[in-house]
């Protein structure tokens, strides 16, 4: 170099003496690393090289050297990183008041690879030689490689960060690991805010088994401790470079997420031994999958109920189109018939009989249309009178025996009803059961048998009977495939033109509907060629019963102080129900049980009438679960979680039509005390209601 620290160049070309050079030699063949002493002025020729030097640079000579290295510090140096040793060292040395240097550094060896040394320095000034740098010098290359697969190792770390929470450098043989990132709550409670550097070692035989006994959900935790087992990583990454595993977790706040683990395999050298665990919160994303999941699902729902109504639809017009012209060309048919023989008395009547029959046809396809449209549209009335069923029932028997006996069929009946009045909607009733026997006989094949039984099953302290009716035949039958949609709308199971039977198909329907409104139910056993056997049961009130009942609330009312005595006993009920029909029902069962009820027609406006009215004005809450705005569900959630004393023990009992144990179970969950099933039972509900409102 042309400059040192001394400042002492002449430009002389200085030498070694020869006295001098043999202790020189003794001490530095003795040194256990390369070392050599170069001149500091331009040329930078060398003084000295041991052999240890030599053998770095894969020489046998110091010739060889000297041709390999043009005998200069400058040629023993790569040429790429020339320029820069050079400003290092000489920075070095001017900010050096011992006059040390340190480069790394890469050179050519004899044999043209490249190694990296490391380079220690000392400028020294003296008097027979002038101003030297001697060198210490070792290959450095092995560490070179290791820190720059470390750095492969942390890029590939730096990859998989973007993405995760939480980075481990796993030891598959000995179990340890090393904490790069922690961000998650999960980690950092187990683990705790360590060193993230990758310094502090832990065992994840020991922290994981805690985590997952911690956070991980009990369905998901065994499957998750066997994938992070030392033998299942390794057999895993034998066959793929990488892999993840899906499971859930509970947050602290008492929420489910859903985390996924990947670990991918790393290190070449020591395959199958070293891996990289991440462990990412995938929540968001899977939620977003299951509602395209579930919208595209409902679509394909609403596209298929759509398709199915406008095939009924379109069959039903085919059917009634059908149908409706077979009488149509009847009425015509005869109707010019008997223009035609208008002087002949004995064709004239049996072409207006057959005219008239037809039009009986014609009107009653009308009347199913009508009825089925008042049903849709919610327009039905129920009509209660007081009536003795059996007179009704006999009524329906009496009509319908004349086309039983036209077709030769049997008739008999059983009827063993109680001498008793009852709140009934006659009108209704003789629909219903005319229906089904209207349906026996069209689908019974001459001289077969239909029998008509009606009987009490229970009398309920509130004073309601529950009555079944039953009506079977040994007609032509259904099939187990067509009893699934028996009560559906426009549904028959053959048309007209292969049964011979005019008809709508909508009887059943109806049928269906009204006893649904009455809070009644029909069961349908039916074998192909064997016939068919329709069983209703239907809840009446007992005329007898309900005249005490208004005795009694006139009495009260006659007297004021036992009238707010009788308040401050009664108990308020606060009733839900979308269904004004059902509403009025329940309504009417409960006051004349002695409870005092409010109603409401959906859960918003359930919720709304807890937290407006002061703690503990209601007793006892009676839920529907499917309502338009908000259902049963929710409300009862929104309830329970107002934070006042009175809502966390309110009774809520579910009164619903769902009645699978999955609904009682999402019914218990969603912080209802009981669930009971429509049709309801009148004793049931009420023993439900007194045994919540006696508690409280």
């Amino acid at each position: 170099m042309s400059t040192n620290k001394a400042g002492n160049t002449n430009g002389q070309e200085m030498q070694v003496t020869e006295n001098k050079m043999p202790v020189i030699e003794q001490i530095a063949e003795q040194m256990p690393g390369g070392f050599f002493i170069y001149q500091a002025d331009e040329k930078e020729e060398f003084v000295y090289v041991n052999d240890v030097t030599l053998d770095i640079f894969g020489c046998s000579t110091q010739e060889e050297f000297k041709a390999l290295t043009g005998n200069s510090f400058k040629g023993l140096v790569h040429p790429d990183d020339l320029d820069a040793v050079e400003s290092s060292i000489a920075q070095q040395i001017a900010n050096n008041e011992d006059n040390l240097d340190y480069v790394e550094h890469r050179i050519i060896r004899k044999d043209g690879s490249i190694r990296w040394v490391d380079d220690y320095g000392h400028f020294v000034h003296t008097d027979d030689c002038g101003d030297l740098y001697y060198v210490f010098i070792n290959d450095a290359t092995k560490k070179h490689l290791t820190q720059d697969e470390s750095k492969r190792e942390m890029e590939v770390i730096e990859g998989l960060s973007v993405d995760f929470a939480s980075i481990f450098l796993i030891d598959i043989d000995s179990g340890r690991m090393r904490p790069y990132r922690l961000q998650s709550e999960f980690s950092r409670d187990i683990i705790g805010d360590r060193n993230t550097g990758g310094n502090q070692v832990i065992d994840w035989k020991d922290a994981f088994p805690v985590y997952a006994k911690r956070y991980v959900l009990p369905e998901d935790r065994e499957m998750y401790l066997g994938e992070i087992s030392a033998g299942r990583i390794r057999e895993r990454l034998e066959a793929e470079m990488s892999y993840t595993v899906d499971y859930r977790c509970r947050r602290k706040d008492g929420g489910i997420c859903y985390m996924q683990m990947s670990i991918v395999r790393i290190n070449g050298e020591n395959l199958y031994h070293h891996a990289v665990m991440g462990y990412r919160d995938v929540t968001e994303g899977v939620l977003r999958i299951q509602k395209e999941t579930a919208d595209r699902l409902r679509m394909e729902e609403e596209l298929e109920r759509e398709k199915r109504i406008n095939e009924a639809k379109n069959t039903f017009l085919f059917n009634i189109s059908h149908d409706i012209r077979t009488p149509m060309n009847s009425i015509m048919g005869f109707t010019a018939l008997a223009q035609k023989h208008i002087r002949e008395p004995e064709l004239l009547e049996d072409y207006l009989e057959k005219v008239d029959v037809s039009n009986r046809h014609m009107l009653a396809l009308i009347d199913d249309l009508l009825e089925m449209s008042q049903i849709d549209s919610g327009r039905t009335q129920i009509k209660t009178e007081i009536c003795r069923l059996d007179k009704q029932l006999h009524t329906v028997i009496d009509m319908m025996r004349p086309q039983a006996f036209e077709k030769q069929l049997s008739l008999e009946t059983d009827i063993q009803l109680p001498d008793e009045e009852v709140y009934v909607d006659p009108l209704r009733f003789r629909r219903i059961l005319a229906n089904l026997l209207s349906n026996a006989i069209k689908f019974t094949p001459e001289e077969g048998q239909i029998k008509v039984s009606a009987f009490p099953k229970e009398v309920s302290k509130s004073g309601y009977a529950r009555d079944v009716f039953v009506v079977s035949d040994s007609g032509i039958g259904m099939t187990e495939e067509f009893l699934t949609r028996i009560f559906e709308v426009f549904e028959r199971e053959e048309t007209s033109t292969k049964t011979g039977y005019i008809g709508t198909g909508l009887g059943l329907s109806i049928t269906k509907r009204l006893l649904d409104i009455m809070g009644g139910s029909i069961a349908v056993e039916s074998k192909k060629g064997e016939g068919s056997t329709f069983t209703v049961s239907l809840p009446l009130k007992l005329a007898e019963h309900a005249n005490k009942s208004v005795d009694q609330a006139k009495e009260v009312n006659g007297a004021a102080d036992d009238a707010k005595a009788k308040e401050k006993a009664e108990k308020r009920i606060l009733l839900v129900e979308d269904i004004e029909i059902n509403r009025m029902l329940a309504e009417t069962i409960l006051e004349e049980a002695g409870f005092l009820v409010e109603s409401v027609p959906d859960g918003c406006d359930a919720v709304e009438a807890v937290e407006n009215n002061p703690e503990g004005y209601y007793d006892l809450v009676l839920m529907d679960i499917q309502m338009p705005v908000m259902n049963g569900y929710e409300a009862t959630r929104v309830i329970r979680a107002l934070g006042r004393e009175d809502t966390d023990r309110l009774p809520i009992i579910a009164l619903s039509a769902n009645a699978r144990d999955e609904d009682k179970r999402m019914s218990m969950e969603s912080g209802m005390n009981s669930h009971i099933a429509k049709p309801f039972d009148i004793d049931k509900l009420i023993s439900t209601i007194e045994e919540f409102t006696n508690k409280n």
